[in-house]
């Protein structure tokens, strides 16, 4: 595909690459909550086409072996015991989903596709340095016994004073070295993600063809993106699943975070398919 037509095919594809990711989450957690009541519905469904059946065999009767009327009874006894084990199986799909749909709508983790990511982030790295701070300050006010000082720091209270000197349970007073330990690991990380999205924000947005391949870092949506000319060979279907790039039929790409390593394979594979 060149020239006049190439160039049509791909106006086309980046004119359906609109990104909200509130809305692609919402659009997750629908599915999810469709697919619940869906597999639920089905699975009643059989239950009771199951009921149905075993109702027109009285009560206690066995199988008649060797009468006329046994290999039809086992295929419908058998037809039974099946619509029950799917009832089952669509019975756990539907909690699946449910508790999907759940986990879903109550994840606060910041998500690098998120607009808002880098905001998040910093409000999220203020947060963890005023609680390192507080800990610091605490332990130093614990280690003097000087409860004044104490009550004079943010969130402070007479009760967290009396539950960081009880050594009932512990034989030390105070936040323990690791809990500054792991928070300050906490905040290593955040520094590491705001520097690396601030990092991709600052760059000129890396935009090529590469023979004819796209290769497009979509900052919007926070996917480095490639487009083919059609569908890929397997061998490079293979090799972009094995750097982390997933096909997405509803952008018309293969895609993955944006990051230095991403763009390095694009460019690598986009080479090879030409």
């Amino acid at each position: 595909m060149t020239g006049f037509r190439g160039h049509l095919f791909f106006d086309l594809i980046f004119k359906k690459m609109k990104h909200d990711f509130n809305e692609r989450r919402e659009n997750r957690i629908n599915y999810a909550r469709t697919q619940a009541a869906k597999n639920e519905k089905e699975s009643d469904q059989l239950y009771n086409s199951a009921s149905d059946m075993a109702s027109v065999i009285p009560m206690g009767q066995p199988i008649l072996v060797g009468h006329h009327s046994e290999q039809r009874d086992r295929r419908y006894r058998q037809k039974i015991h099946d619509k029950m084990g799917s009832s089952v199986e669509k019975q756990k799909k539907a909690v699946y989903y449910a508790e999907k749909a759940e986990t879903i709508a109550s994840n606060d983790a910041i998500f690098s596709d998120d607009p808002e990511a880098l905001s998040k982030l910093k409000d999220k790295l203020a947060k963890l340095q005023a609680l390192q701070n507080f800990m610091k300050a605490a332990n130093r006010c614990l280690r003097r016994q000087n409860k004044a000082a104490f009550l004079l720091l943010p969130s402070a209270t007479a009760e967290m004073w009396a539950q960081l000197n009880d050594t009932s349970c512990r034989n030390f007073v105070g936040f323990p070295s690791y809990s500054l330990t792991n928070n300050n690991a906490k905040i290593k990380t955040v520094e590491s993600r705001i520097k690396m999205l601030e990092a991709i924000e600052a760059r000129a947005e890396f935009d090529m063809r590469i023979g004819s391949v796209r290769v497009w870092e979509n900052k919007e949506a926070g996917r480095l993106q490639m487009v083919f000319e059609g569908k890929p060979v397997e061998e490079i279907r293979k090799e972009l699943k094995r750097h982390g790039f997933r096909w997405s039929g509803s952008q018309g790409a293969w895609q993955r975070h944006i990051s230095t390593n991403a763009l390095y394979w694009a460019k690598l594979i986009a080479a090879k398919v030409n």
